[in-house]
């Protein structure tokens, strides 16, 4: 399959791994894409499917950086509106209204490619809004023909010619076989199905991203996370996939020195263990931690959820060499060391927990987080701390469950104190907007910001002139900035600032040898 791109810039760099899976999906989407059909991505979950389209994108256009515009159709606030546009107050004409577009419609206009995240979930409001734009994409289009969208009470919209439609579902399969999509309007697309990589794919994969673990590390580990997926998986949980899969090899190859990767067992003639692999009773108890963090370790609120934990922990064991006891020893009494390192000043340089650390910031953060308060380090405040440690130098997101008052907000704030990084805390409630989080146009009143800047702007005066003489000065300003006349009082900011600039350069003209 040949596909044309409007630039010859050489192809950027992919964490695509080339796999006979993903080469075959990937001849399959570059198919849909010359003809220009809306094409539906079905595969299990965290199968590759974003990875693939990002790839694709890569490849047709090198030089744009955000060619992909994802929705997700199982939000339940997305509407109409979001999708085609509504009307919003002007920034221009105060008391008055202007018609912004949605983000589908500017994507059909900037020529994007748009993804509908988990399309099968999607309401049958924005599935209704949608099948206009699919069947105009249809295969009884003439040749060349673009999608079309038609908006009440502002005409048809008609997409840039390299405007393509994708949708994804993501299903459990069995034996790689999937039920037919049913969701309104689903006829509509011509699907394509990316199948799960294979034992000797994942091999490879595996081989490729972590090279420490090429070969036997990486079969081993591959056979538990297969027997992991064997038990099945439960409503209350979440399913093992390959993300996880992915979690526990980039832990374990973070575990690893390279004095080490000398101990590990290499032989090629026979099916090896992770007890032959790695005959270090320490590293196969530090594995089994990750492996908990990765595969058992998240709340079980229902009784069937803990009993399904439980088999999957002996499972892990079972392949860890590791005995019931061993077992219970490692999540309960195995206990890390915490160490916070120091310069000569007393200031943290980094924290230590276990084998992991995670460097302090050098500079003085510009957000002040709280000031230092006791904090006491026991054991299950330790064992939580490591993990949090472990998860924050891997960059994965962090959900910790508890009852009020058990200090989850307490621990963050400690570390966060100790590595000297700003801390944001945010109360999220059925109230919380969008715009709480990414921002948004609001009313805002000048005398709040201004207020703030003026009291910084005195603590500056003092230090630079003296008050008890310049007090008229500052009491005319304090005046301005009361009676909110903004154009007097940022004329005098100025003076005052270009005055401080001539002081400071007359000191250090007169220190200059």
């Amino acid at each position: 399959m040949l596909l044309l791109r409007p630039s010859t810039s050489p192809t950027p760099s992919s964490s695509l791994i080339p796999t006979p899976s993903s080469t075959g999906a990937l001849q399959q989407l570059a198919l849909h894409l010359s003809l220009r059909l809306p094409t539906l991505l079905t595969s299990a979950p965290s199968a590759g499917k974003a990875l693939i389209l990002n790839h694709l994108a890569k490849l047709v256009y090198p030089e744009r950086q955000n060619q992909i515009v994802s929705i997700n159709l199982s939000d339940t606030s997305l509407d109409a509106r979001s999708l085609l546009g509504s009307y919003v107050p002007s920034t221009v004409h105060p008391g008055t209204f202007e018609w912004k577009e949605g983000v589908l419609v500017r994507s059909m206009r900037d020529g994007k490619w748009v993804v509908l995240e988990d399309a099968d979930r999607g309401s049958p409001e924005v599935l209704g809004v949608i099948k206009p734009l699919v069947e105009s994409l249809g295969l009884e289009k003439w040749i060349g023909g673009r999608g079309k969208l038609n908006i009440p009470s502002h005409g048809m919209v008609v997409a840039h010619d390299e405007f393509r439609l994708f949708a994804t579902r993501s299903l459990p399969s069995r034996e790689g076989k999937f039920h037919p999509p049913t969701f309104f309007g689903s006829h509509k697309f011509s699907e394509v199905v990316i199948p799960s990589p294979s034992s000797e794919e994942l091999s490879s994969i595996i081989d490729s991203k972590f090279p420490r673990l090429s070969g036997s590390p990486a079969q081993a580990i591959i056979r538990m996370w297969e027997s992991i997926r064997q038990l099945g998986s439960q409503p209350s949980g979440k399913d093992v996939g390959l993300r996880e899969l992915q979690k526990i090899c980039d832990r374990i190859n973070s575990l690893l020195s390279t004095n080490e990767m000398t101990d590990i067992s290499m032989d090629h003639g026979r099916l090896l263990n992770l007890a032959d692999i790695f005959p270090n009773p320490s590293i196969r108890e530090d594995i089994y931690l990750e492996a908990r963090d990765v595969f058992f370790g998240i709340g079980t609120p229902t009784p069937t959820a803990l009993a399904h934990s439980v088999s999957i922990a002996e499972v892990v064991g079972d392949q860890l060499v590791l005995d019931r006891e061993r077992q219970q020893w490692v999540l309960q009494g195995k206990l890390a060391q915490f160490n916070v390192d120091r310069d000569s000043n007393g200031l943290t340089v980094a924290v230590r927990v276990g084998r992991t650390c995670i460097p302090a910031r050098s500079d003085k953060p510009i957000i002040q987080t709280n000031p230092f308060r006791p904090f006491a380090m026991h054991k299950p405040a330790i064992s939580l701390m490591s993990r949090i440690v472990t998860a924050i130098s891997h960059s994965e997101p962090i959900l910790l469950t508890g009852e009020t008052g058990t200090g989850k907000t307490s621990i963050i704030t400690h570390l966060a104190s100790l590595l000297r990084q700003p801390l944001i805390s945010l109360n999220l409630s059925h109230q919380t907007e969008s715009s709480d989080l990414i921002g948004g146009l609001k009313p805002v009143d000048a005398r709040i910001p201004a207020s703030a800047l003026q009291e910084r702007f005195i603590d500056l005066f003092g230090a630079t002139f003296s008050r008890r003489k310049n007090e008229k000065f500052e009491t005319e300003i304090s005046k301005a900035v009361n009676h909110s006349n903004w154009k007097r009082a940022v004329g005098l900011w100025k003076e005052c600032t270009r005055l401080a600039m001539e002081r400071i350069q007359a000191k250090q003209v007169k220190d200059t040898p």
